[in-house]
């Protein structure tokens, strides 16, 4: 949840700590993959990554700039919004 006081945009904790989000996208990503019947290999070929990148992705290793999250959600089929939406479900649960 955010909200804005003044002119700044405040975030509610209820959305979790660094790693709590880091290892939630991790999960979304491997999760929509795995729907696709996807292997990392293939993933990072339809979206022009490292195979590395999405096992690191998948870990929660390393975290995606904006342009990699459109970049995946191209490779995926799906739109970013969908994916940073289930993020925040899986953060909720």
């Amino acid at each position: 949840m955010s909200f804005w006081i003044g002119n700044k945009l405040y975030f509610s904790s209820m959305l979790g700590d660094k790693e709590q989000i880091e290892k939630a996208f991790g999960q979304v990503i491997k999760e929509l993959r795995k729907s696709q019947n996807l292997s990392q290999a293939m993933l990072a070929e339809l979206g022009d990554f490292q195979r590395t990148f999405i096992s690191d992705l998948e870990r929660g290793v390393y975290q995606p700039t904006l342009y990699s999250i459109f970049r995946l959600g191209g490779a995926l089929g799906i739109s970013p919004h969908e994916i940073l939406k289930r993020v925040e479900e899986k953060i909720r649960d």
